[in-house]
């Protein structure tokens, strides 16, 4: 199903996995969570939260590809004002190669080093098939560790505005042309960082 394009149906309210640019994105409750996850973000069985997925490859230059993204995202929070969700957060378990730029250029707080025990087995397989086709992994790197990806729903809705506004446009531009560049959007101080206690998830996981 997709979203993005309009070909959603009028009751879809993200029971289905639904495109928005790059992203796949289903509604779920805490419930659907292994507890060291649950418990570590602070949801209870009965909130809800959008499951984030990049189930393809997006190829291009580093500034079209942030393009496709960014659309993607704002796609997904006009979708969330039209259909009047409020989810507690949006969350994604995934490898360093996605987790990386989610941090730097679009206002996900990055938590490495998830259980392969949270995280059901279909999942995994996701991951691993996505790694699977990144240069990466064709040269022989490991996938390395599992990373949590997390943004609370204000914090994403205020990041989407200010792509709206232009405000984060010329900082993302620029630094996508520069991939070694440690430049963040939180340093420009336009955004507010996500609530995610880390010190919570360090006493669930380990250091």
């Amino acid at each position: 199903m997709n979203a993005a394009d309009g070909t959603e149906s009028l009751d879809n309210c993200l029971e289905e996995e639904t495109k928005f640019g790059a992203y796949s994105v289903v509604l779920k409750s805490g419930r659907d969570l292994d507890e060291s996850i649950r418990g570590g973000l602070g949801l209870t069985d009965e909130d809800m939260y959008l499951e984030l997925h990049v189930p393809d490859s997006v190829k291009g230059a580093p500034r079209a590809v942030l393009g496709v993204f960014k659309e993607g995202a704002v796609a997904l929070a006009d979708f969330l004002i039209e259909k009047r969700l409020s989810p507690r957060c949006l969350i994604g378990v995934t490898h360093q190669n996605v987790a990386a730029p989610a941090r730097r250029f679009l206002n996900f707080q990055v938590i490495s080093g998830v259980p392969e025990q949270a995280v059901d087995q279909e999942k995994a397989k996701r991951i691993d098939r996505g790694y699977s086709k990144t240069k990466r992994a064709l040269g022989g790197a490991p996938r390395g560790p599992l990373c949590l990806c997390y943004q609370s729903y204000e914090a994403f809705m205020n990041f989407t505005d200010c792509l709206r506004e232009g405000r984060v446009t010329k900082f993302l531009s620029v630094d996508a042309d520069r991939p070694g560049s440690p430049v963040t959007l939180l340093q420009f101080g336009v955004l507010n960082p996500p609530s995610l206690s880390r010190e919570t998830l360090s006493a669930v996981w380990g250091p």
